[in-house]
């Protein structure tokens, strides 16, 4: 291999990296709250919920979460974890299927979502 050459780092490296440090901003500044249905009833207080990819019989949640994510203009972002993984990630002995941000940087929102958040309306 010629060491001239660099290798760029491909687009999911890049997100699986941005996800990383939004999950370590979020566990060190306490402003998360997980699993499904606590993120359901936390979301109108959430910027982002992000979802693991592997979650089994649990439409019904992920549908109702769907629902009040939209209702609430909130974006959501299904990564390629297994929920076990994202618990890991999140330091929980436990698999973890959802979890919702209440802060979370600019310019990290626009590398996981592709576009700045909206403005929430106070109601």
């Amino acid at each position: 291999m010629n060491p001239l050459v660099t290798k760029k780092p491909d687009a999911a490296a890049g997100e699986q990296q941005v996800l990383a440090r939004v999950l370590k901003e979020a566990i060190k500044s306490g402003k998360y709250t997980l699993g499904t249905k606590e993120v359901i009833s936390e979301m109108k207080t959430s910027k982002m919920v992000i979802l693991a990819a592997a979650t089994s019989n649990r439409s019904h949640e992920q549908d109702a979460l769907a629902r009040e994510a939209e209702k609430n203009k909130v974006a959501v972002v299904k990564v390629d974890r297994s929920s076990a993984q994202l618990g890991r990630m999140m330091g929980r002995p436990f698999r973890v299927s959802a979890i919702a941000l209440r802060s979370v940087a600019e310019v990290d929102y626009r590398a996981l979502v592709g576009s700045a958040p909206p403005a929430k309306t106070a109601a």
